[in-house]
């Protein structure tokens, strides 16, 4: 059971009644937090809850037990009521990093990505070396199609964990996403290297090494297509990343300035918008990471 150290701060005690008054309501808060972590180990999560609401009503700014409501309402499926509650344990202590990142959690639970990406980047700067901060950030990345980003967190994430399989797992996933598949087939490798009797990597380095010859085999139509799309137009495209376009000779200086006769603009992506509140799978499911493998909250 936690520790937790009771102050009366600036208040001043007038009499013994009063004492006694206070060290009563700290042993039945004490008493109700047993009871709450009892009741959340038989999976008696409602119960909890209840415990944790009563002795806040005796301790109303007490950080632990609404953080401890939080995480029985998350364990209960209860993931907007546990939002509300982290956002009062926010104004509580704002820069508490553990709070903030389990915020993000349930933002990406609930589908809300763009503020799941929010949470984890507070996160991570309050705690540069968070490492789950990172690779979840990362995870809600991918799901709104910010591949380089998502690439650049998980590279992050392996700083500090480099000999992490689901890290390693998840980055070879982005890499397919971007087309990167012999990048994407090292990383595979190495991490059946780490855990040899994984049947998932193994599967999924077939399923990338089929996709990969099948996107070979096609790269000529490909090609041919992209060929006569942009035929007689005097445009090309390369690698699907650069337009290279002819302009013609503008009567001004301004305009020729502007655009010279072989500019090159670069076509940037943009993010996908975050899906309406539908709850996801659950992290450590999919593509967005092994199977066999189960995630933390901090």
């Amino acid at each position: 059971m936690q520790r937790v150290i009771f102050t009366p701060g600036t208040q001043i005690l007038q009499s013994a009644e009063e004492v006694k008054k206070r060290e009563y309501r700290v042993k039945r808060v004490r008493s109700l937090m047993y009871e709450a972590e009892k009741a959340t180990q038989n999976k008696q999560y409602a119960k909890a809850i209840e415990c944790y609401d009563t002795a806040m009503k005796l301790e109303k700014n007490l950080l632990p037990l609404v953080t401890g409501k939080a995480q029985a309402q998350i364990l209960n499926k209860n993931f907007k009521e546990a939002l509300t509650t982290f956002d009062r344990a926010l104004k509580m202590s704002p820069n508490n990093a553990t709070v903030v990142f389990n915020r993000g959690v349930i933002h990406q639970k609930l589908g809300y990505y763009s503020e799941a990406v929010a949470d984890y980047l507070r996160a991570a700067d309050i705690q540069p070396k968070n490492y789950q901060a990172h690779f979840n950030c990362s995870l809600c990345l991918k799901r709104l199609g910010r591949l380089s980003d998502a690439l650049e967190h998980i590279n992050s994430a392996l700083a500090y964990s480099p000999r992490n399989v689901d890290a390693l797992y998840n980055k070879a996933n982005i890499l397919v996403k971007m087309r990167e598949y012999p990048i994407a087939l090292d990383i595979l490798k190495e991490a059946a290297s780490l855990e040899p009797d994984d049947a998932s990597i193994k599967e999924k380095i077939k399923s990338v090494t089929s996709e990969f010859e099948q996107w070979e085999k096609d790269e000529p139509s490909r090609r041919k297509a992209r060929e006569l799309k942009y035929a007689g137009s005097g445009r090309t495209q390369l690698h699907g990343y650069f337009n290279r376009t002819t302009t013609h000779k503008a009567s001004s200086s301004s305009s020729n300035q502007a655009h010279s006769s072989s500019s090159i603009r670069v076509c940037k992506l943009t993010p996908e918008q975050p899906a309406a509140a539908a709850t996801p799978a659950r992290a450590g499911a999919g593509d967005d990471a092994k199977q066999s493998r189960s995630r933390r909250q901090q």
